[in-house]
């Protein structure tokens, strides 16, 4: 009997968890290695998704009428 060796449990394909290489100043979570993201030149980076950006606006944004 020939085995495959992509379902052998002797070759078990391990997978590593992700690394956090940050925090959303957005949404507070986590930033994974690989995420689509916009950083600042502070240093702050958030997820480059527009309800971040919104939340991100909302906290460091000063409210005025113009």
């Amino acid at each position: 009997m020939i085995e495959n060796p992509i379902i052998s449990d002797r070759h078990p394909i391990q997978q590593e968890e992700p690394h956090v290489v940050g925090y959303c100043e957005g949404c507070g979570g986590e930033i994974y290695e690989g995420d689509d993201i916009l950083e600042f030149t502070d240093g702050l980076m958030i997820h480059q998704d527009e309800w971040c950006a919104y939340d991100y606006c909302g906290k460091f944004g000063q409210p005025r009428q113009a």
